[in-house]
């Protein structure tokens, strides 16, 4: 038989089949129960046949309303409530009936809200109110934040820089008496690749924190001359056949003179002007003036050795010989002498743009003291190109003095040292 009305569709069969299938569940149902699983069994296989011919219906919310309704009024399913009314004990056969009415009643409306909620929905979907759970999170990693750029060191911090030099002298030129022995040596610009004649090089270190400064700088001078070199021998020292020559004698020998010096700088700067020259409001820094005047000590350590083979006397006759006259000597003269002075100077620097700066330097140091005569001084005038940061070439030009004069006769030393030439510096700050 195919009913004309509006059944419940498919999903409502399956819904009343398990609804039955749990009042029949256990072991020993009472006689109330196996009659009300029977009633709504019974109900859903009345509604299987008309599924499909229903199922365009369905999407309609009146036509879902009222086919609960007429399925309440079906001849079928009044029979199968008398059927299951008869099941049921005599003593209970009231409330039975009474409580079957009731749970008929409710059936059909729970039927339709069951099929209603598998129905798909026609209408348009509601917006998602504030309580819906929040989308799936993406599982891609999140990139960490990058590091911060490291900044350069602010002013208040130390600044060390080190620049180690070289300096090829044009021209060098000695006085030197060595237990009262004196020769002299004269080096021209022929001589400037001969290293063991003439070489000097050092390491300069400066730290800056603010205005005020270190310096450590170590200086290494060496002169060497030899073959044949004017002699000066005091009276009395100088042997001749038989007995010594009486009066001081200069005389031209095969001779070696060599002189050696090592200083050692210590002092500490403190940056007395550093001001921008021309327009203040304007935004270039540049040019920019720094002067430093610094303060401190120097250790001054000396080495000389003569070294004399042969003399040759020319105008001065001994005895009956002829002249010229070669006399043996061979003989060294050593004099070692390290002193600790005072230290007075400056630096000046005009920094005309971030590359290219100009710099002044100057300093004096022993001041006659611990000895006759003990002054040592330095000029040194360079520009300096900076190509980067951290890196800067100097170029230079310098002259260098070292006056020294101690004792009297054999056991007087003296030097004189003038020498001037080109310095080469590569700056490294860090």
């Amino acid at each position: 038989m195919r009913l004309k009305n509006n059944d419940q569709p498919k999903q409502t069969n399956y819904a009343l089949r398990d609804f039955s299938s749990f009042l029949l569940r256990p072991l020993r149902p009472t006689p109330f129960q196996v009659g009300i699983g029977l009633l709504v069994n019974a109900i859903a296989f009345t509604t299987v046949p008309v599924h499909a011919e229903l199922s365009s219906v369905f999407h309609n919310d009146a036509a879902s309303e009222t086919s609960s309704s007429r399925n309440l009024e079906s001849p079928r399913s009044g029979s199968i409530v008398k059927h299951a009314a008869g099941l049921l004990p005599q003593s209970d056969t009231n409330l039975a009936a009474e409580t079957h009415t009731s749970a008929l009643l409710e059936i059909p409306f729970s039927l339709n809200a069951l099929a209603q909620s598998g129905a798909p929905n026609p209408q348009v979907a509601e917006p998602a109110s504030e309580s819906a759970e929040p989308a799936t999170e993406s599982t891609e990693p999140i990139p960490e934040p990058p590091e911060p750029v490291t900044q350069a060191a602010p002013p208040n911090d130390w600044q060390v820089s080190a620049k180690p030099y070289i300096f090829v002298p044009f021209r060098v030129k000695l006085d030197a008496t060595v237990a009262g022995r004196s020769a002299s040596i004269d080096l021209g610009l022929s001589d400037i690749l001969d290293f063991d004649r003439a070489f000097d090089a050092g390491v300069f270190v400066e730290a800056q924190k603010g205005r005020f400064g270190l310096i450590l700088n170590g200086f290494y001078v060496s002169a060497k001359n030899s073959g044949n070199l004017g002699v000066t021998f005091p009276a009395g020292t100088l042997p001749g056949v038989g007995a010594s020559i009486p009066i001081p004698v200069r005389a031209s020998a095969d001779a070696s003179l060599s002189i050696r010096q090592g200083v050692i700088d210590l002092a500490a700067s403190y940056r007395a002007v550093n001001t921008k020259l021309g327009d203040p409001t304007a935004p270039n820094p540049f040019p920019r003036l720094l002067v430093s005047p610094f303060l401190g000590l120097r250790i001054n350590i000396l080495r000389q050795k003569l070294e004399v083979d042969d003399v040759r006397l020319n105008n001065i006759p001994v005895g009956n010989l002829p002249l010229p006259i070669t006399l043996p000597v061979d003989q060294d003269f050593r004099f070692n002498r390290t002193s600790v002075e005072p230290l007075l100077g400056a630096q000046i620097e005009l920094a005309l743009s971030e590359r290219w700066a100009f710099n002044i330097w100057g300093d004096v140091s022993g001041f006659n003291i611990s000895a006759d005569q003990n002054l040592t001084w330095n000029v040194i005038v360079s520009a300096q190109y900076n190509f980067s940061s951290s890196t800067a070439l100097e170029l230079g030009y310098r002259f260098n003095g070292f006056s020294f004069e101690d004792g009297e006769g054999l056991r007087r030393a003296k030097v004189d040292l003038r020498q001037n030439g080109v310095q080469l510096a590569v700056l490294f700050r860090f």
